[in-house]
């Protein structure tokens, strides 16, 4: 809308969270995505993070990605007070921190099954993380 009014793009306290975040978060599913193949990528010669280094450290890496996201937003709160709604910002996302670090400790990363719910938690973190949207 503010284009077809001819005024500049506005770069929202909102908007800019949520681009942010959701970055970081697309980042955290792109490292993660090849943990579940870890067993056939190397038996073909795949290349990747989780065959490099194994599934413990990039799910430790991931996480803690994701975490500090997490206390990014909780921070962002506190930053702009009155750009969002205190409630959502701080207990959605401390609820959603506190979620995650139980799918880290649920993980091992010997067992293919845990390892396929640990990525698929990752899946359900990010649409809750959308389902807090309309409540920012």
């Amino acid at each position: 809308t503010r284009e077809a009014l001819g005024l500049d793009f506005l770069w929202s306290p909102a908007v800019s969270f949520v681009a942010r975040f959701m970055t970081l978060f697309a980042l955290v599913i792109a490292v993660t995505k090849d943990l579940p193949d870890i067993k056939g990528d190397k038996e073909y010669g795949v290349k990747t993070f989780a065959t490099k280094l194994g599934a413990k450290k990039v799910a430790t890496g991931a996480s803690a990605l994701l975490g500090l996201n997490y206390v990014h937003a909780i921070a962002t709160a506190f930053l702009f007070q009155g750009a969002f709604n205190m409630w959502t910002m701080v207990g959605g996302h401390a609820l959603l921190a506190l979620m995650m670090l139980r799918n880290y400790t649920l993980l091992k990363p010997d067992s293919q099954s845990s390892i396929k719910k640990f990525y698929a938690r990752i899946w359900n973190l990010f649409y809750l993380e959308y389902a807090l949207y309309p409540f920012l």
